[in-house]
């Protein structure tokens, strides 16, 4: 399956890239996580195999144990694309593909090191770990994986933080399901009813106005699914909506809760949480997170500069751990499109620092 870029990270990426590994699509994931298994299994690795709900993950560390000095992280899903986006290409320096900058490019790097440092592997301490499922939300990949006991003193996550900027803060994030009951009759007659769905928008539009206006750098909400009703003529007796929501803090997180859950129980709608995670905040001057930096710096001869997410990504699930996460990665962009791609040379970049990072930082005294 490998094309003619090159050798090395580029033909593992290209691939890696050749597998559709479409979240969810359990046949074509289980074939790419066998490739990267069958390569593994070559070096003096500990590989565990975990699943959860359907969704397979692969831990590899250099030694027994579930929690390494380092472990760096990556996801092979990827969303959808067509067919041709699964062949990887190279026009004017940049390396097309699904997956090559989301984040597949981070996969092939690993194993790159693996290979690199197949002789002196035991030397040290730091572990692979990959899942399946980030573009849906990462519950049955890193969290669970978490959940099982395995963590690091340090991650690295290059799944954020363009163009070598550090990810240092990260909105935290607050997923609510909302459902209004009602009473349903004939809709010729709604004054025999209780419409559910006005219920939910009159508790929905008051939600809304605590946000205010929405803006960057500010607590953020997002309606993003709303249901109700089960036929044309009939007043519908249940709906429900599901509410993305972002606070710059975790103090502005718990404003907010209170607040809402106080609303929600004087109208009588029912709130569920469907997921919850913390704001991020990285400490640059930690020795692991300075050591990453200044490496960095020398490698691509520019200064590191901070940067903040408004998303969220496996990180995530770190931070809840209280586990350090490195989260950058090298000039690419267009991932989600059709024309997904990542800068052949700082992919090289990238791959001097993990390798200079790793030697260095995860070395065991003799």
């Amino acid at each position: 399956m490998s094309n003619s870029i090159g050798g090395g990270i580029y033909s593992i990426l290209a691939d890696l890239v050749g597998f559709q590994t479409v979240t969810g699509h359990t046949e074509e994931v289980d074939v790419c996580f066998q490739y990267i298994l069958t390569f593994l299994e070559k070096h003096d690795l500990q590989v565990v195999h975990l699943t959860s709900q359907g969704f397979p993950s692969i831990v590899a560390t250099t030694h027994a144990t579930k929690t390494p000095k380092v472990l760096l992280q990556a996801h092979i899903d990827v969303v959808p694309a067509k067919a041709q986006a699964f062949t990887m290409s190279e026009t004017a320096g940049k390396l097309h593909g699904r997956g090559v900058f989301d984040m597949k490019f981070a996969v092939a790097c690993y194993l790159q090191l693996i290979h690199e440092l197949k002789a002196d592997l035991q030397q040290y301490d730091f572990g692979i770990m990959l899942t399946s499922d980030e573009e849906i939300g990462g519950e049955n990949g890193v969290k669970y994986v978490l959940d099982e006991g395995y963590g690091a003193e340090v991650c690295i996550l290059p799944d954020g933080g363009n163009d070598w900027h550090i990810e240092t803060t990260c909105n935290a994030v607050w997923i609510a399901r909302v459902t209004a009951d009602g009473r349903s009759a004939h809709g010729s007659r709604p004054w025999e009813g209780q419409n559910a769905i006005n219920s939910l928008v009159e508790g929905l539009g008051e939600i809304q106005t605590m946000f205010g206006e929405l803006k960057p750098y500010k607590n953020s909400i997002t309606i993003s699914n709303i249901q109700g009703g089960r036929a044309v003529n009939q007043v519908p007796d249940e709906a429900t909506a599901v509410l993305d929501m972002r606070f710059t803090s975790d103090q502005e997180y718990a404003r907010y809760h209170t607040a809402i859950t106080n609303m929600m129980a004087e109208r009588g709608l029912q709130l569920e949480t469907v997921a919850q995670v913390k704001a991020r905040n990285v400490n640059l001057d930690q020795p692991a997170v300075a050591s990453f930096l200044t490496i960095a710096e020398q490698v691509t001869g520019s200064p590191i500069t901070k940067t903040h997410s408004f998303g969220a990504t496996d990180a995530c699930y770190f931070a809840n751990h209280d586990i350090t996460t490195i989260v950058i990665r090298p000039t690419g962009g267009k991932h989600h499109s059709d024309d997904e791609w990542i800068a052949k040379d700082e992919l090289q970049q990238f791959y001097k620092v993990l390798k200079t990072y790793i030697t260095e930082f995860t070395k065991i005294p003799a």
